[in-house]
């Protein structure tokens, strides 16, 4: 005789089996879910790499304009740099697909070398770039130890001059951290110096830059910002500056120009400050600021030029801002 199942017994096998497949079908719905936002995360990824990847090639566009342009220039021989010439006007935006192209040249010689404190070769303090720097902190209204500190951020040793900072004090920080002892490779590394602040750096950026030490390099007077003409020599007022600056357009074809008019204000440069002064320059700062779609980037070419040609010496991104 075939047994039977109670009615309770198929009733609650029942309710089990349709527990089993709801938990099926919600475990597949999160799988599915799972492998949907995946996609979705892959494909966001790939996308934001190829803007990325687009982006960095025209601003590689950018910076073989930039080359190029200084080459022009170098090869009119008119053997001296202003911002009077083709080079310092910004081309015009350029339309791509999906977005837009800026760019600009930038004089670094017209900008404090921050790396000039020291004396290519024996690495000691250079008297007058310190004496300069000190002057140019002034005119921006920011504490002349700053100086003191930078020299200190930069040279080999580990002993503390005037208001420096050495080891000592940079390990007090949260996280602590050491001096660099070695020349700046990037002007953003003021903001690790003591003393100086985000505000202090903006305040500063314009008129600094971080240049190679192995040769030295001079300040071109055409196109040194005002600040910088202020801190030549103690005695160029602000009136002075002004006149010299010419609004940004100071086209003097030789140094000696520049010097006879000092002397006629009465201003008379000494022997040791002439050599650091010119009116050519050989490193300049090329910017792309790239638009392709939602993605917006600066890009930052640091160039030497020289009469062998020009060449990139660094790429960052952003690392002006």
């Amino acid at each position: 005789m075939r047994s039977r199942v109670p009615i309770n017994a198929r009733a609650a096998q029942s309710g089990v089996a349709l527990v089993m497949a709801l938990l099926v079908v919600a475990i597949a719905a999160l799988l599915a879910y799972g492998l949907s936002s995946q996609a979705m995360i892959d494909l966001t990824r790939a996308n934001t790499l190829a803007r990325s990847e687009e982006s960095r090639q025209l601003a590689l566009g950018m910076e073989d304009w930039a080359m190029a342009i200084l080459h022009q220039q170098m090869l009119s021989d008119d053997g001296y740099d202003s911002r009077l010439q083709p080079w310092a006007s910004p081309p015009p935006p350029m339309p791509v697909q999906g977005g837009i192209v800026t760019g600009q040249i930038d004089d670094l010689n017209g900008r404090f070398n921050l790396n000039s404190l020291l004396k290519p070769g024996d690495g000691g303090r250079d008297p007058v770039a310190m004496e300069r720097f000190i002057r140019l902190l002034a005119v921006l209204e920011l504490p002349p130890a700053i100086a003191y500190a930078v020299a200190d951020w930069i040279d080999a040793d580990s002993s503390v001059e005037g208001a420096g900072a050495e080891d000592l004090e940079y390990l007090r920080a949260d996280p602590p951290y050491r001096a660099a002892n070695r020349p700046m490779v990037h002007p953003a590394e003021l903001r690790w110096v003591q003393g100086v602040s985000d505000e202090i750096y903006q305040r500063l950026r314009d008129h600094v830059c971080a240049l190679p030490i192995n040769t030295p390099t001079q300040i071109n007077l055409n196109t040194a910002t005002l600040a910088v003409w202020r801190s030549l020599d103690p005695a160029i007022s602000a009136e002075l500056a002004e006149r010299m600056y010419n609004r940004g357009r100071a086209q003097y074809k030789t140094p000696q120009e520049a010097f006879a008019e000092l002397e006629q204000a009465g201003i008379l440069l000494g022997p040791e400050q002439k050599p650091s002064l010119g009116v050519s320059s050989s490193y300049f700062l090329a910017t792309a600021q790239v638009r392709v779609g939602d993605h917006q980037t600066r890009y930052y070419s640091l160039l030497q030029r020289t009469r062998e040609g020009e060449r990139v010496l660094q790429r960052s991104r952003g690392l002006y801002d």
